[in-house]
């Protein structure tokens, strides 16, 4: 037991000094040098999907699923420019397969190229087994409207969260559906103690979309009060004062150069509507926002950021 635990503890301490030692120069780098280096790689690793929600418009259609050597390829290619966090997307990305290899095979690929930081971005009605990454999990408010949102699998996915033996994030896209509700929605997910924080995006697509399911105008403005309200009520919304109030003016810098996308076997600078003036104009990615700002050296992202790795 004494020698499992001090070969734990030296493997623990070496991984936490070699990810010291990677932010160290990442902020040189960015700080000091004023240079653009890559660190975050977002993997669109398919479009195929088992739900229907009514505000995706990008699913299933065959044009983002990727096979194997283009899966291994372009994280070899992403950790070779400097990219040391990766997010894989779809799609839901638990469905993937190429050539016998499925999502728990990408992890470890990514984790045997040396990538800190993984994190799956999933609808969570599969189980969550991969352990030493975070599972970002999307609860789209209260049970009962997730239920009527995602096809009644909260339950499912509540389980699957619970089982888990790695850190779950949850995750919620804010639109007409359940914005109203946003207060009982984070003190449910709360309530649960299945998740170790709450992200959120508000709904950012083509402004068609947005105008039918989304959020504008001083109604944004609102469920941002509401939500940092929230925040500094103790609620464990990751969630800046910087990006805070950088989404509340839509002033941020963008598109952010250190994060980069692949999807349909190409590359984008930040995300795939980069060239879309009008999604990129409104973007309510809350993430992008959050490391917008910790690249600007503002503390309270920085912290942020730290806290929720």
């Amino acid at each position: 037991m004494l020698k499992d635990w001090i070969i734990y503890w030296f493997v623990s301490l070496r991984k936490t000094l070699r990810r010291l030692w990677v932010y160290a120069s990442f902020a040189v780098d960015t700080f000091l040098l004023r240079r653009d280096r890559p660190y975050l790689f977002i993997l669109v690793i398919n479009d195929k999907c088992n739900l229907d929600c009514f505000y995706c418009t990008s699913k299933n259609t065959g044009q983002y699923d990727l096979d194997y050597a283009a899966v291994w390829s372009s994280l070899a290619d992403a950790y070779s420019r400097g990219h040391r966090a990766l997010v894989i997307t779809g799609g839901e990305p638990m469905l993937w397969q190429s050539e016998g290899a499925a999502i728990g095979d990408v992890i470890a690929y990514a984790r045997e190229l040396g990538f800190l930081d993984i994190a799956v971005f999933t609808n969570g009605t599969f189980p969550l087994e991969s352990d030493g990454i975070t599972f970002i999990v999307t609860i789209d408010g209260t049970r009962a409207t997730h239920n009527s949102i995602r096809a009644g699998t909260y339950d499912t996915i509540l389980g699957h969260v619970r089982a888990a033996n790695t850190r779950v994030v949850a995750s919620i896209t804010l639109s007409k559906a359940n914005a109203q509700e946003l207060d009982p929605a984070i003190k449910e997910i709360v309530a649960t103690r299945a998740f170790t924080g709450i992200t959120f995006n508000l709904l950012t697509h083509n402004p068609d979309i947005v105008a039918r399911y989304g959020i504008s105008g001083e109604e944004r403005l609102r469920i941002l009060d509401r939500i940092w309200r929230l925040k500094r009520q103790g609620y464990p919304i990751i969630l800046s004062r910087a990006a805070y109030l950088a989404l509340r003016a839509n002033n941020w810098k963008r598109p952010v150069k250190q994060i980069e996308l692949f999807a349909g076997k190409r590359l984008f600078t930040c995300c795939r509507d980069v060239g879309n003036p009008e999604i990129c104009r409104d973007c309510g990615y809350s993430s992008c926002v959050e490391i917008s700002k910790a690249l600007e050296g503002k503390p309270s992202a920085i912290f942020e950021l730290m806290k929720a790795k």
